[in-house]
């Protein structure tokens, strides 16, 4: 095939799922079944007599569908092209890949096709149910067109992105992470230049409609008579060609840095420059020890001072048995001590750093005291400590003088802060158990006695704790905005029980799916899919209730089919692999339970809020801890292992 044989074999083999077609055929489904509530919110039963309301009902609608079509592609693409080079990359197939006869290009321009063919199939799934808002009127074909073009080209810039920090980064959960946080980034980055340079255009197009996707999305749903250009505005045709170009250049750098970041520097075979450099010059020293000095205990002393580690072993060894080496020639004269160089000295010179004991749990321990994880994850706290520190710089900033900014639409501001820790505590969740198996470091553990209790627990805290920042810098906002003044006291101890109980949900529902699924892209795929597809969820319910002014008579029905699905979906995602009585009744009771918690915080009723959300989420923790502990042997492998 022209294209390449990676392109070739994802095209040849992905229609072969099922769930290839399960996926399609649920998007579309499930803009259907959000088409009928916003019927049932806008017009509900009453009878249609004014074409006004059908053009109302049109253009509402496809902003509603262009809104969540976007932020599915901005989420999804680059996280699906990062995950697919990160597999590879666990499963150390990633550098036989390199071995092939296979260009530098079309390595790159494969992972980058195959991880956004899946999303651009579901992206076609639905043209044909929203080129219906057409016929409603109140937006034009045209218009139609251009918002697909705008979101296939966000969705083709963010994969390339995802495949860059995907082909830089080492481990599954740095390249995961840094791809959220740098979707993120790209929005309010560019809000953040739009506020110091609001004048700024690039050929004659405001710079925040060019870099915003949602700014050239709002601009092709509301256009001016002066910028409509037939089927494609103008300012949207320079949104495309940036992100293309952007796409493009992204392309370039990892096709020429592609074999100088892989394989990475961290792999676990290769041993540092410094460690040889000392294993060397031991050993050079050890050969130079007459037998004489061997017998004096001068091995012992090298190891001694070497601090007991692997160079000092190796020296010692060398030393003691120099003496039996047929080959071994002593150096001539007599010899008083060592005449070791001077930067070879200083370094057996240094104290030696005392034997690290673990504690009861080692995976607990290994997880908070050592870096599991490696010394790049400071790079992703550094990147979220910043964007949380805009997104709170904006909303002091545009709060000023609001008595209660919290119940107007800055409050999504402080929300989608949280959003963004809680699905950054998933990743961490989910990649802790996928990378221990695509390393074979679980298989290992499987043949140990530790107790499933002793991993399960040692994963799920040592993923809170290494997410610490993301857990604890929430909860510090809440309480600045209880010291001012703008959140009171109540409401604080709700939302800190809350918060508390949703990250240990996002963990654990990381630690499932990873347990669940055995394909380290399909666990990933499924878990942030899962709090992502909640949370937004959740979002877009309370969009609804307020957009149709609370009055929940008329739509009534069409929300109970939306939870309804909602239900269905959840159990697809937790319990088609593992069913059990409490993973269906979880995905029952969630969804219906999470309208009854948004309906009472809209009504200011935030204690029954509390109550269903810590109960429901609470048992749904629960119901995926206690199989996890107790049939961990058996989700696992160990017990089919151990019988043969």
């Amino acid at each position: 095939m022209f294209a390449g044989p990676i392109i070739a074999r994802e095209v040849l083999t992905a229609p072969r799922s099922l769930r290839y077609y399960l996926w399609r055929a649920s998007f579309a489904c499930f803009l259907f079944i959000l088409l009928w509530t916003a019927w049932q919110s806008i017009v509900g039963w009453q009878d249609v007599r004014e074409l006004g309301l059908m053009a109302r009902f049109g253009g509402v609608l496809y902003g509603m569908f262009a809104m969540l079509q976007l932020t599915l592609m901005l989420f999804f693409a680059p996280l699906s092209t990062a995950a697919a080079v990160a597999y590879e990359k666990d499963r150390r197939t990633f550098t036989l890949l390199l071995m092939t006869a296979l260009s530098d290009l079309e390595i790159v321009l494969g992972k980058l096709v195959a991880g956004l063919l899946h999303i651009v199939v579901m992206l076609g799934a639905g043209i044909g149910l929203l080129s219906l808002c057409a016929l409603f009127g109140g937006i034009s074909f045209g218009q139609v067109l251009n918002l697909f073009a705008v979101t296939a080209a966000s969705g083709v810039a963010g994969g390339a992105m995802g495949l860059l920090i995907a082909l830089w980064r080492d481990r599954t959960f740095q390249s995961i992470s840094l791809t959220i946080l740098m979707v993120v980034f790209s929005v309010t980055g560019v809000e953040l230049f739009s506020v110091f340079f609001p004048d700024l255009r690039f050929l004659g197009v405001p710079v925040k409609e060019v870099l915003n996707p949602y700014r050239a999305m709002i601009a092709v749903l509301y256009p001016t008579s002066d910028q409509a250009t037939g089927l494609v505005r103008a300012s949207s045709l320079v949104y495309i060609g940036v992100r293309l170009t952007f796409a493009a250049v992204i392309v370039a750098i990892g096709t020429y840095m592609l074999r100088v970041w892989n394989p990475g520097s961290k792999e676990p075979r290769e041993k540092g420059e410094e460690d040889a450099e000392v294993v060397e010059t031991l050993v050079e020293v050890a050969e130079a020890v007459p037998a004489e000095a061997a017998a004096t205990g001068v091995g012992a002393t090298l190891r001694r001072e070497a601090g007991g580690t692997e160079a000092g072993d190796r020296a010692a060894v060398a030393v003691t048995s120099g003496g039996g080496d047929p080959g071994f020639e002593p150096v001539g004269g007599a010899t008083t001590g060592l005449h070791v160089p001077r930067r070879t000295h200083r370094r057996l010179a240094l104290a030696p750093r005392p034997y690290r004991k673990p504690w009861t749990n080692p995976i607990l321990w290994r997880e908070l005291k050592t870096r599991a994880y490696g010394s790049k994850p400071l790079i992703i706290k550094a990147c979220y400590l910043l964007l949380f520190a805009l997104g709170v710089g904006f909303f002091l900033s545009l709060s000023k003088g609001m008595e209660e900014p919290l119940a107007s639409g800055l409050g999504l501001i402080p929300v989608g802060l949280a959003i963004l820790s809680l699905v950054l505590i998933n990743a961490q969740g989910v990649t802790a158990l996928t990378s221990e198996r695509d390393t074979g470091a679980l298989d290992l553990l499987l043949v140990t006695e530790l107790s499933p209790a002793h991993f399960i627990y040692g994963k799920l805290f040592g993923a809170l704790y290494n997410a610490k920042e993301m857990v604890i810098l929430p909860l510090l906002l809440a309480a600045y905005l209880w010291g001012t003044g703008r959140l009171s006291g109540e409401n604080l101890v709700f939302f800190t029980v809350d918060y508390l109980l949703f990250c240990h949900f996002a963990a654990m529902l990381g630690l499932h799916d990873a347990i669940t699924y055995t394909s380290s892209r399909t666990a990933v795929a499924h878990s942030l899919g899962t709090i992502f597809f909640l949370m937004v969820g959740i979002l877009l319910c309370a969009y609804l209730i307020i957009f149709s002014d609370r009055e929940f008579g008329r739509q009534l029905l069409s929300f109970m089919i939306f939870i309804g699905a909602g239900s269905v979906a959840l159990f697809g995602s937790l319990g088609a692999r593992n069913p059990s009585s409490a993973i269906a009744l979880v995905a029952l009771l969630t969804p219906f339970c999470s309208f009854y918690c948004i309906i009472s915080l809209l009504n200011g009723d935030f204690l029954a809020a509390l109550l269903v959300s810590a109960g429901v989420y609470g048992f749904a923790l629960m119901a995926m801890l206690v199989p996890a502990v107790g049939d961990f042997d058996i989700a696992l492998g160990r017990t089919n292992a151990i019988q043969g």
